[in-house]
């Protein structure tokens, strides 16, 4: 991939549609860059993450009673907590990758910047379910309700602090990108000016998203038919079992589920690299946008300047003509 190429095309104003287009343009032209630049990184976030969905069944297979739940859960979370902090590291080496596509710079050096990135978004959406969480649960302190009995205003409270959430960090689509295309933004930029420039355009990034969920969206359901239908003969089989039936699934099941998860999810990740290409332009394109509106007050300015420069000018010149006159007219008197 040429980044000088890719970063003279990149300040362009762009609608929607030339923003997802430019991207898939980008996937299909560089198929093989791409996937010798990515691969491993891909490949590994995709084994933790498969081991993360499949952790808790694969206790849940070794442990079919209820007698010793709590000596389960301990291992449960402590494995849960290790593979939390080997997901932010490893995803943290995927997404430097995928930027140093981009930007041309080397991976180790996109790392930290990365890693800080994801840590400063996990905060956010820490307080943004306290917020939630906060919101169901205040209307049930009322005298009418009790905590077991919640009525319809908690999840509308709650829903309406999601929906002012989702407002909140859409926005931020933009900053990130910005954060990580230039070495000179700190990470707290992601919610400083330029943030308010993804706020002003708002609408650009919503239309943006939505429609690159949608592809998004179809694309997994559609690649991952293979894991939905594996997952619907377990929990078919937990079912069968629970109601006094055999095991009907073989021993190599799980082994068979954790392959084809870890297959899913590395198509999956090429996906997200999609839109992370979407958003890249995006952020190129306002960009543009921002330098052209810069550009017409700057211009607009310079007029003025030269239209009160003309008038002053006109002015003096008025003013010197009538003084000349009344000369004139002293020296014929």
């Amino acid at each position: 991939m040429n980044t000088k190429h890719i970063e003279n095309e990149l300040y362009k104003l762009r609608s929607v549609r030339a923003c997802i287009k430019s991207a898939t343009d980008m996937m299909i032209s560089n198929p093989l860059t791409i996937l010798r630049r990515t691969w491993l990184p891909t490949l590994v976030l995709s084994i933790v993450s498969g081991i993360s969905i499949l952790l808790p069944s694969l206790f849940e297979s070794q442990q079919p009673t209820t007698t010793e739940i709590t000596t389960v859960s301990t291992p449960l979370m402590i494995l849960s907590a290790i593979l939390l902090v080997a997901y932010i590291a490893v995803a943290s080496w995927w997404g430097a990758s995928v930027i140093s596509l981009l930007t041309g710079r080397k991976v180790k050096d996109n790392i930290r910047r990365m890693l800080y990135l994801l840590l400063a978004m996990i905060g956010l959406y820490v307080i943004l379910g306290i917020c939630v969480s906060v919101g169901y649960m205040l209307p049930m302190f009322g005298d009418k309700t009790s905590l077991g009995h919640p009525t319809i205003v908690s999840p509308l409270v709650a829903g309406f602090i999601l929906v002012l959430a989702l407002i909140f960090i859409l926005p931020i689509g933009y900053s990130a990108m910005k954060y990580l295309v230039e070495p000179q933004q700190k990470v707290m930029s992601i919610v400083g000016k330029p943030y308010i420039t993804g706020l002003h355009r708002w609408g650009f990034l919503f239309l943006t998203t939505l429609l690159g969920g949608i592809i998004i969206s179809i694309l997994i359901i559609i690649t991952g038919i293979p894991e939905i239908i594996l997952e619907t003969a377990k929990k078919s089989n937990d079912i069968g079992m629970a109601m006094g039936d055999s095991n009907g699934l073989s021993a190599s099941f799980m082994v068979l589920q954790f392959f084809v998860t870890i297959l899913c999810y590395f198509i999956w990740y090429y996906i997200y690299c999609w839109m992370n290409f979407v958003y890249y332009y995006v952020y190129g394109s306002i960009e543009a946008k921002e330098k052209a509106k810069k550009d017409i007050v700057t211009v607009t300015t310079s007029n003025s300047a030269n239209n009160s420069g003309s008038m002053a000018l006109d002015k003096h010149l008025k003013e010197r003509k009538a003084s000349d006159s009344r000369l004139d007219i002293e020296d014929i008197q």
